[in-house]
């Protein structure tokens, strides 16, 4: 697996978001679900976006649901799992 840069992450996460609402904030740590038109079906659809994105697999039971509301959580998140998958 080719390894990101976090700024490639939230880069990458931005667009996939930017393709969703219709307005993404500049607060990297602002709610997905506050401020935008993205409902929890949304964010399903964007997880599966980002897994399809970055050919990862995001366990949605193991991990907490808050740290993938945010730009900044899902960059945090990502990271760890690419770390974690070029590791092994």
């Amino acid at each position: 697996m080719k390894k990101h840069s976090e700024y490639e992450i939230r880069g990458a996460i931005r667009r996939l978001i930017s393709e969703r609402v219709d307005e993404v904030s500049l607060d990297d740590s602002a709610s997905l679900l506050e401020g935008t038109n993205l409902d929890s079906l949304g964010v399903v659809e964007l997880l599966l976006a980002i897994e399809e994105e970055f050919s990862i697999s995001i366990d949605f039971v193991a991990v907490d649901p808050e740290s993938l509301l945010s730009i900044s959580g899902l960059t945090h998140h990502l990271s760890m799992l690419m770390d974690e998958s070029n590791v092994g």
